[in-house]
């Protein structure tokens, strides 16, 4: 929660030239804020192909004659020295060139980690978008990023930094922080009338619904797991959303109350009463917790808007409750409040953490503290035979047979789990039964960048023995 005067914060005459690599949703709305800032430029777009990468930059707003397709790079230099937008497929053929920072929104985890190390070595900072490359080797690209007086930083706009500001900003002000989080990305409309829910465009029957709308007075925890079970036809956990998860512990050292995450439905002004200890009436074993919700509510009312949220201990019982006369949202015991913001505008936003990058050399992410606290790993869901292969697939990356899990890091080893995004392309060796964690004995994982940036991230943090007692000293401090 960053709260300040913008203005005199980024008052600088500086102009950031910014190249963004993956002009899709996110790195298209970059483009299009662009040009309406006056401390940032984004004069290069990079994309499959540069006809692709001419077209995002087309419908930001740049008139096509102000545009220059390069296909290498002495193209690039003089379009470069000539003023044009420069469309180009390829990272390499630009990044010699005089901008300050990468914005990585490809979303695809192993281009992901060779345009951030590419960027990394050539001088310029890199805001990442592309959670699910963070989320394997986010600490390595950190740690590099510092040693080249750099930032490899997450970025507003997108859950985890958002959360991240939101953490760091409770814990300044020194409150207990009983859990973190996010909404969902689609909530779970009631129509009360038709008796069915709807998410994501799709209609669910859901008639026996009615009878958990409201929770009654020490049957939540119950009741809530029956509405579950009456909306167990609707996802209600993603890939994405535990990917994020896995990059905010990573920042924070905030950790998941169980490896799948509780992942209920709830209304928003049930989050604190069930996020928060047993012995208050809530679910979990104990503080700084990670976890995700969907958001239910009817059609008329506010959306969570995937927006992301803390739990705070309420220590000053006249003070919180002064607070929830004035309409902040309480849990029913009084012994948690949560303070959330609902919102997360993808690429509209994202240029502030830019700004703080360049100009302040300010991280939106955890900076130098980041860690491999965690992994996002998989477990089968399906028995699965030698010699298949796993696909990722979709919008939202996911591996048809796995779901996600959240367990404790750990470097690349036949015993331990295969991070989540090294297993795109991998080849199942021998069977596996439903239910197990894939490790890696169980697969042949392909060459990738993704892969070997891994190995070197196990090698930095868990054979290092004088960065791992560093680490172990900050924790006790």
């Amino acid at each position: 929660m960053h709260l300040m005067n913008y203005l005199q914060h980024f008052d600088s005459e500086k102009i950031i030239e910014a190249c963004i690599a993956g002009a899709g949703d996110f790195g298209r709305g970059m483009l299009r804020q662009a040009r309406q800032m006056r401390n940032l430029s984004a004069r290069i777009a990079v994309d499959v192909t540069a006809e692709i990468a001419a077209q995002a930059l087309q419908r930001s707003g740049v008139p096509s004659d102000q545009i220059m397709v390069c296909q290498t790079k002495s193209e690039a230099t003089s379009a470069w020295d000539k003023g044009f937008f420069i469309a180009t497929g390829s990272l390499e053929s630009v990044c010699h060139l005089p901008f300050d920072v990468v914005v990585e929104s490809t979303g695809i985890p192993d281009i992901g980690a060779r345009h951030a190390e590419i960027a990394l070595q050539t001088g310029k900072h890199v805001g990442i978008a592309t959670k699910e490359t963070e989320s394997v080797v986010g600490p390595y690209l950190t740690h590099l990023a510092e040693r080249n007086d750099l930032l490899f930083t997450p970025l507003d706009g997108d859950q985890p930094s958002l959360l991240i500001g939101l953490v760091t900003w409770a814990e300044t002000l020194g409150f207990e922080i009983v859990a973190a989080g996010k909404s969902s990305e689609y909530d779970f409309i009631w129509d009360e009338q038709e008796k069915v829910v709807w998410c994501n465009g799709i209609r669910y029957e859901a008639s026996d619904l009615e009878r958990f709308w409201a929770l009654p007075d020490n049957q939540e925890v119950s009741a809530v797991a029956a509405r579950s079970e009456v909306l167990s036809a609707i996802p209600q956990i993603s890939v994405p959303d535990l990917c994020e998860m896995t990059n905010v512990a990573n920042a924070t050292g905030l950790v998941p109350d169980r490896p799948d995450f509780h992942a209920m439905v709830l209304r928003t002004h049930e989050v604190p009463t069930l996020l928060d200890h047993e012995r208050f009436g809530g679910v979990l074993q104990g503080s700084g917790r990670l976890e995700v919700f969907n958001c239910l509510r009817r059609p008329d009312e506010v959306s969570f808007a995937g927006g992301v949220f803390v739990i705070l201990r309420c220590e000053d019982s006249d003070s919180w409750e002064l607070l929830r006369n004035k309409g902040h949202v309480l849990s029913r015991s009084g012994n948690s409040a949560m303070v959330y913001l609902p919102r997360h505008l993808l690429g509209l936003e994202a240029p502030i953490s830019l700004l703080d990058a360049v100009l302040n050399k300010l991280p939106s992410g955890g900076g130098s503290a980041v860690w491999p606290h965690v992994d996002l790993v998989a477990r089968a869901n399906q028995d699965f035979a030698s010699s298949q292969l796993l696909e990722m697939r979709g919008h939202h990356r996911h591996i048809e047979g796995l779901r996600p899990e959240i367990h404790q890091g750990a470097p690349l080893s036949h015993s331990s789990p295969v991070p989540f995004y090294l297993l795109p392309g991998a080849k199942i060796v021998r069977p596996i039964k439903a239910g197990k964690l894939i490790t890696l004995a169980d697969v042949d994982l392909p060459e990738s960048h993704l892969h070997r940036l891994r190995l070197t991230q196990d090698a930095m943090f868990f054979n290092d023995t004088s960065s791992i007692m560093e680490h172990s000293q900050k924790e006790t401090s």
